[in-house]
C-alpha cells in the first residue's frame, strides 16, 4: 500500500524530533557520511579535471599529428649525434601515407622587447605549414609566409600573452620588436589558444600564447635552398587518418631510423599519449576510489551501530506505539527515516565539502579540477544508498519486536 503525504509528513516528524534528542550524537554519526561523499566528490573533480586537461593537452597537440623531437647529446663513441634535419619533414609528407602537411621547428629562448618592456620568452623557428598542423587561428594581421620564408624576412607573429606583455592595449601590427640584437616587425597576433589563458601553453612543451613565430631560415640564418640538412628540434607532420596515427607513426619512425639511429630522436604520438594518460588516470581513480568507498563503508557502519542502540534505547517507546495501534510498516519506516535523514543530510553537506576541498586543491596544490553533475549525482545517490542500506536491519530489528514484550522492557 502505497504512502499518503501525510503519513510522510508524520514520519519525518517523528524522526526529527528523535535525531534531535542526542545532537551530539547525531552529529558524529553523520561526519562519517560526510567525509566519504566529501572524498567520492573531491576524488571524481580531480580525476575529471586530470581528464579534462590531457585531453585539453593532447587535443591542442593535435590527434591527427605526429612529432619527432630531437635528442641531440653524444652518442657512445664521443662524437655529436647526428639531429633531426629540416628536409626530414619533406620527406615524412612524401612517403608517410596520407601525410598531408609537415613542418621542422627551431625552439630558442632568446631576449625579447619594445621600449620599455623587455622579457626573455620562447621563440620558434617554423614554416608556414605550422599554422595549418596546430590549427593556429589567427585574431589580427596574419601568419608568417611563404614569401617571408624565401626571402628570409625579419617578420613574427606572436602570441595573444606577449603581445599583451610588450604592447598592453595597443596594437601591436607593424610595430618592430627585437629578438635577441634583431629587429623583427609584427604581422600577426594569434587568437587565445586553449581554455585557459593563463596557463600560457596550449600545446603541450610549447608556450604558444606567449611564442614568438619567426620563418625557420630568419632564425638559423640558413635557407633550405642552401642547407636543406640543417639541424632542427622537432618534425611536425599532420594526417589525414587520425585513426590511424599510432600505425602511421611507426612508418614515421622508421623512416627517420633510415638515417639516424632510435636513440636520437623520439617519436610523440599525441593519440597514443592521450590513451596512456587515460589509463594512469583510470588507476589513481580506481585508488583514491577505495579509500572513498572504505570511508564511505565506515560512515555506515557507524550509522547502523547507532541505530543499533537506539532500538534497545527505545524499545519501551516503540512497545507503546504498537500498543497504539502502529503497523509494523510504520516503525520500519520511522527508523528507516531517521537513518535517511542522517545520511541524506550528511550526503548533501558532503557534497558541499567535497566542491570546496576541490576549490582548494585546484588553489594550493595547482591542479585542475571539475565538480561534474555526474559527480554531484554519484554523491547524493551513494548517501541514499548507504542510508537504505545500513538503516534497513535497525528498522526491522525494531518492527519485529512483540508489543508486550517491548511494553515489559526497562
Amino acid at each position: 500500500m502505497p504512502f499518503n503525504l501525510a503519513e510522510l509528513t508524520e514520519y519525518l516528524r517523528i524522526a526529527t524530533e528523535a535525531l534531535g534528542r542526542y545532537r551530539l550524537r547525531t552529529a558524529l554519526s553523520v561526519t562519517g557520511v560526510v567525509l566519504g561523499v566529501a572524498a567520492v566528490i573531491a576524488m571524481m573533480s580531480v580525476s575529471e579535471g586530470a581528464a579534462r586537461e590531457a585531453l585539453a593537452q593532447v587535443d591542442a597537440l593535435g590527434l591527427d599529428n605526429l612529432v619527432a623531437q630531437s635528442t641531440g647529446g653524444l652518442n657512445a663513441r664521443g662524437t655529436m649525434k647526428r639531429s633531426l634535419a629540416a628536409a626530414d619533414a619533406s620527406r615524412a609528407v612524401s612517403l608517410v601515407p596520407t601525410a598531408t602537411l609537415g613542418s621542422p621547428v627551431v625552439s630558442r629562448y632568446l631576449k625579447l622587447g619594445h621600449a620599455p618592456q623587455s622579457l626573455t620568452g620562447q621563440v620558434l623557428g617554423v614554416t608556414p605549414a605550422f599554422q595549418g598542423i596546430l590549427r593556429l587561428a589567427i585574431a589580427r594581421g596574419r601568419f608568417i609566409s611563404a614569401s617571408d620564408e624565401a626571402s628570409v624576412a625579419r617578420v613574427t607573429t606572436i602570441g595573444p600573452g606577449l603581445a599583451r606583455e610588450l604592447f598592453g592595449f595597443r596594437d601591436p601590427i607593424g610595430e618592430t620588436i627585437t629578438i635577441a640584437a634583431d629587429h623583427y616587425r609584427v604581422v600577426g597576433v594569434l587568437r587565445e589558444q586553449g581554455m585557459d589563458p593563463k596557463a600560457g601553453s596550449s600545446m603541450g612543451w610549447h608556450q604558444i600564447n606567449r611564442a614568438a613565430f619567426v620563418p625557420l631560415p630568419t632564425l638559423t640564418g640558413h635557407t633550405f635552398e642552401v642547407s636543406p640538412n640543417q639541424p632542427v628540434d622537432e618534425i611536425w607532420i599532420q594526417v589525414d587518418d587520425g585513426e590511424r596515427s599510432e600505425e602511421l607513426g611507426e612508418v614515421f619512425r622508421r623512416l627517420l631510423r633510415q638515417t639516424r639511429d632510435a636513440d636520437e630522436f623520439t617519436l610523440v604520438v599525441p593519440r597514443e599519449l592521450l590513451a596512456q594518460r587515460y589509463r594512469t588516470q583510470r588507476t589513481f581513480s580506481v585508488v583514491v576510489g577505495s579509500v572513498a568507498a572504505l570511508a564511505l563503508l565506515i560512515g555506515g557502519i557507524g550509522i547502523m551501530n547507532i541505530m543499533l542502540t537506539s532500538v534497545v534505547e527505545r524499545t519501551r517507546e516503540i512497545g507503546v506505539r504498537r500498543t497504539a495501534g502502529a503497523r509494523r510498516r510504520d516503525v520500519t519506516m520511522q527508523f528507516l527515516v531517521e537513518t535517511l535523514l542522517m545520511t541524506v543530510g550528511g550526503g548533501l553537506v558532503g557534497i558541499a565539502v567535497g566542491a570546496v576541498v576541490s576549490a582548494g586543491i585546484a588553489v594550493y596544490a595547482g591542479w585542475s579540477t571539475h565538480v561534474s553533475t555526474t559527480a554531484v549525482a554519484l554523491g547524493f545517490f551513494v548517501s541514499v544508498s548507504v542510508g537504505i542500506l545500513f538503516g534497513l536491519y535497525p528498522a526491522m530489528k525494531a518492527a519485529r519486536l512483540e508489543p508486550v514484550d517491548a511494553m515489559r522492557h526497562e
